[in-house]
C-alpha cells in the first residue's frame, strides 16, 4: 500500500500534465496559462479547456472567461472550461463565475494511502475498451439525455484515445449477466488514475462501485504503480465512500464550466 511521501502530490500533478499532453492534439499558450485542445473531439469538455496556471493575483473572472472565449471560440467549441490549481484563487473567482452563468466545482485529488476499511464481495472483470463500450455508452447516454448524439458519441469514443495513450483498462461488475458498474484505469510511469466510476441507477447500493474501484487499484499495483489516485467532487458523497476504500485527500483544484446553450438559460 502506498504511504504518504513528500512528493506524492507532485507526482500526481506530473501524471496529470503528461496525460493532458498525450491526449491533446495541440497545446497553445494563453494569456493566463495553457490551452489543451483536441479538435477531433470538440464536444468533449475535458478535451478542450484552459488550465490557468499563471499567477492570478488581480485577475478577475471576466478576464479568464475572455481568454477561454478567444481560444475555444476559434476552435468552434460551444462550451468553455477553465481549471485553476490555486484553491484560494479559485475560491475568490467562484462567485464571479457563478454570476457569469458558469458552474464552479471544487475537486479533490485523493490517493490510496492505506488499506480499505470496506471490501465488498463482488466479482469484477477487467477488459479493454471494446469490452466495456456498451455499458459506457449506456452510462453516458443517461447522463447526457437531451444532449446531441454526437456529444455522447465523442465522450464515449474518446476512451480509444485513453486506451492508446495511457493504457486504459476497464473494470466491470455484472448483475445477472448484465454489466451494471464500470470504472477506468490509466497508468503512466508508476502512477495510476481511477476515473469515471459509474453504476447504473437501478443497481446502486450493492457495493458494485466500491468493488470496481478496488479491483482497478489492485490491478494498478500489480502493474507496478505505487501511486493510485482518483478525483472527486469535494462537496459530494462519493468522497466519503472513497475514504472508506483507503483514499485520502492530497490536493484540490477548481473547475469552471459554461455549458453550451447558456445564453438560453
Amino acid at each position: 500500500m502506498t504511504v504518504r511521501e513528500p512528493d506524492l502530490a507532485a507526482r500526481i500533478h506530473a501524471f496529470q500534465r503528461e496525460l493532458e499532453r498525450r491526449c491533446a492534439v495541440r497545446t497553445e499558450p494563453t494569456t493566463f496559462g495553457t490551452a489543451f485542445l483536441n479538435p477531433e473531439y470538440p464536444l468533449r469538455y475535458d478535451s478542450n479547456y484552459l488550465r490557468a496556471d499563471a499567477p492570478l493575483d488581480g485577475v478577475d473572472a471576466d478576464e479568464l472567461a475572455a481568454d477561454a472565449d478567444r481560444v475555444l471560440g476559434e476552435l468552434g467549441a460551444g462550451h468553455r472550461k477553465i481549471t485553476v490549481d490555486g484553491v484560494a484563487q479559485g475560491r475568490r473567482l467562484a462567485a464571479a463565475f457563478l454570476e457569469l452563468g458558469w458552474a464552479a466545482e471544487l475537486l479533490v485529488i485523493m490517493a490510496q494511502t492505506r488499506e480499505p476499511e470496506y471490501r465488498p464481495r463482488v466479482a469484477v472483470r477487467e477488459t479493454d475498451f471494446d469490452g466495456a463500450r456498451h455499458v459506457i455508452a449506456e452510462v453516458f447516454g443517461r447522463r447526457t439525455e437531451g444532449e446531441s448524439e454526437d456529444a455522447a458519441a465523442q465522450v464515449v469514443g474518446f476512451r480509444a484515445v485513453l486506451e492508446r495513450e495511457a493504457g486504459a483498462r476497464f473494470f466491470l461488475a455484472d448483475v445477472e449477466g448484465r454489466p451494471a458498474s464500470v470504472c477506468e484505469l490509466y497508468a503512466i510511469d508508476g502512477v495510476a488514475q481511477i476515473e469515471s466510476v459509474s453504476t447504473l441507477e437501478e443497481f446502486r447500493g450493492r457495493g458494485l462501485g466500491s468493488a470496481v474501484v478496488l479491483a482497478a487499484a489492485r490491478s494498478a499495483r500489480e502493474r507496478g504503480c505505487d501511486v493510485v489516485f482518483l478525483v472527486a467532487e469535494d462537496a459530494d458523497w462519493p468522497k466519503d465512500l472513497y475514504a472508506r476504500l483507503g483514499f485520502d485527500p492530497v490536493s484540490r483544484f477548481w473547475s469552471f464550466l459554461r455549458a453550451p446553450g447558456w445564453e438560453r438559460a
